[in-house]
């Protein structure tokens, strides 16, 4: 018998300012949570939004997926790890499918009706396991309501938000999408957390903030994000992310065989992915908030 379908939250917060291990969430049963599946299919539906262009949700996402990926990743010791996220693009008339356990992984970009109390999270994935820790379903919303967002390439120009910091659309979605191949946070905050997570070594974690270790704050899967120093720091993971990927999916010699890594932008293009046969993965993961201070945004907006 197969057992009960749970969803779980986690926040990533935004405060002004050694990754010595990694943090695999655990189920409510005590369980390391993880995908079964080899390819994790999800599909981007942008609803309506308009600070960036398609193509450039479809780079941003993609690069994102990416940075986990067999393609991206070589494991310490050898080979890549066996696991790889599958985006796609719906067509921007497309309507978003709700928030809910069916089998059908989404990232919606939410630009009206976020949820009311939730203003300050920037992002929000429900994340859905069974009591094995099989991860069975996720769906991400992002807060294009409340937060503005970029993609904050060099070179980027930061004039056009009237003295306002937008957010680094690859930074956020690559810190979620290590919350849906099963990472928890590196950091405790007990906006997210009910419990001091522990590492992979046994050991709790760090309390968020200024006094969190150097290296902690660096890792993609801290619990911060500062949108005063237009981060991107979080595009790429850390030694111990790529021994966590590496040991959760074990390596081989050969990568998964998925359809593109990156997300089609409805035009034909897309922003790179890998060789192989199309994936036919069941279910998507994850769970985080991605929160900040910025109030008198959201005060000016109301």
């Amino acid at each position: 018998m197969r057992g009960p379908i749970v969803a779980s939250v986690l926040a990533l917060l935004i405060v002004t300012p050694t990754a010595h291990a990694y943090v695999q969430k655990l189920n409510d049963s005590g369980l390391p949570e993880y995908w079964q599946a080899s390819c994790v299919s999800v599909t981007v539906y942008t609803n309506g939004f308009s600070m960036m262009t398609t193509h450039e949700v479809a780079k941003s996402i993609g690069a994102a997926a990416r940075a986990w990926s067999p393609g991206a990743v070589s494991c310490p010791a050898g080979g890549h790890p066996t696991i790889e996220i599958v985006a796609s693009m719906a067509a921007a008339t497309t309507p978003a499918p709700p928030v809910a356990y069916d089998a059908h992984n989404a990232v919606i970009v939410v630009t009206e009706g976020w949820r009311p109390g939730l203003e300050s999270a920037v992002a929000l994935t429900s994340v859905f396991a069974r009591s094995d820790g099989r991860i069975v379903d996720a769906d991400m919303q992002i807060n294009a309501q409340w937060s503005d967002w970029a993609n904050l390439d060099p070179g980027f120009d930061p004039s056009g938000f009237n003295g306002q910091f937008p957010f680094d659309l690859q930074n956020a979605v690559t810190h979620e999408f290590g919350h849906l191949l099963g990472f928890g946070h590196t950091c405790f905050s007990a906006f997210s957390d009910p419990v001091r997570p522990l590492d992979d070594m046994g050991q709790e974690v760090p309390d968020c903030g200024d006094a969190a270790p150097d290296s902690v704050k660096q890792s993609v899967m801290y619990a911060i994000v500062d949108p005063l120093r237009l981060e991107t720091s979080k595009r790429f993971l850390s030694d111990d992310e790529i021994r966590g990927v590496c040991s959760i999916y074990p390596a081989t010699a050969e990568a998964p065989a998925c359809a593109l890594d990156t997300p089609n932008d409805g035009c034909g293009c897309s922003a790179g992915g890998s060789d192989g046969g199309v994936a036919a993965a069941p279910a998507l993961l994850a769970i985080l908030f991605l929160v900040r201070c910025r109030r008198a945004r959201r005060a000016a907006r109301g």
